[in-house]
């Protein structure tokens, strides 16, 4: 898939203030299948290797008291297979196997939608098969529910690391409550200082997706909004998504905490997708797990609200073909 100016321009970045914006270009390669019997992910553990996940990263900002390990789920993966992203890894050991079954431990994980944890199950690791020239993979994750059941999931975690702060959408919501909200969303999105396109400048936002806190914990909004210039042979739109703060039920009182914008062609597109508020277990930090696959990368990043100001908490590599 080719990826617009923006994606190429902003490759690894992830804006860290209101005043910034920028995009990175993420996707898997094709999934591989299972390595043959041995293989260091599933197998042994590296002994000397920290597996513990009970403290923070040494370099890449991940709070280990998360978990040593994130897991995504994989496009066209049924959602019985997903990414395993090592917090610490680089563009260079996305695939590295040393020491993974031992942080994986029994692999007991918490499986969470936008809503909350949906499953518990088990997962097995493996190393992806050797990919093309150019092209690097995330350890596959193999996920099997407790109780049998598949249901749609947007991110994993060791069991009992992590605390979901469930997410509203916008679509259950009633006439009246949706229209509202919608409208302060594009009434927060037009007045963002970033808009710098004339291309789009004056045509209306549109809500493409949105998600807010539920009942008392109404801090948080997150939406994806859209605005199209609807060029028969030509047709370009730009994305914008936010993270929210919603202190009261008086939209005036809301404040942009973060954004990300881009445009270019509409079937190129790829913005970063919320995919989980949670809390550490024993802490009361807001964080918001983000992702971005657009089927040729895939990498992930936390942002965290402190005090009242969001920033970037960690970001992962990405894996994927140049």
């Amino acid at each position: 898939m080719m990826r617009t100016e923006q994606n190429i321009r902003g490759i690894g970045r992830w804006a860290t203030t209101i005043g910034l914006a920028a995009t990175i270009g993420l996707s898997s390669c094709t999934d591989a299948p299972p390595p043959p019997p041995g293989d260091s992910a599933s197998g042994a553990a590296d002994e000397s290797s920290q597996a513990s996940g009970d403290g923070p990263a040494s370099n890449s900002g991940w709070d280990g008291a998360a978990g040593p390990f994130v897991v995504l789920p994989t496009v066209d993966g049924a959602y019985v297979m997903g990414s395993f992203l090592l917090p610490d890894a680089t563009e260079l050991t996305v695939g590295d196997t040393v020491g993974v079954g031992a942080m994986i431990g029994d692999g007991a994980v918490d499986l969470f939608n936008r809503s909350g944890q949906v499953l518990a199950g088990r997962l097995q690791v493996e190393a992806p098969q050797s990919q093309e020239i150019g092209c690097t993979a995330w350890l596959v994750a193999r996920i099997r529910s407790d109780s049998g059941v598949v249901v749609p999931w947007t991110a994993a975690f060791r069991a009992g690391r992590v605390q979901p702060v469930a997410l509203d959408s916008i679509e259950g919501m009633t006439g009246r409550d949706s229209a509202l909200f919608a409208a302060a969303l594009a009434r927060l999105a037009s007045g963002l200082p970033d808009d710098t396109s004339s291309t789009f400048r004056g045509r209306p936002f549109v809500v493409l997706r949105a998600w807010r806190t539920a009942g008392s914990d109404s801090s948080l909004a997150v939406a994806t909004l859209v605005r199209r210039v609807n060029q028969e042979d030509n047709p370009r739109e730009e994305r914008l998504v936010m993270i929210i703060d919603t202190p009261a039920r008086d939209s005036k009182q809301w404040k942009v905490g973060w954004h990300e914008r881009a445009s270019g062609a509409e079937d190129e597109l790829v913005v970063a997708e919320p995919l989980l508020a949670f809390r550490v277990r024993g802490s009361e930090e807001l964080r918001v797990l983000f992702g971005r696959d657009d089927g040729v990368a895939l990498g992930a990043a936390v942002l965290t609200r402190q005090v009242s100001q969001w920033r970037v908490l960690w970001e992962s590599a990405v894996a994927g073909c140049e």
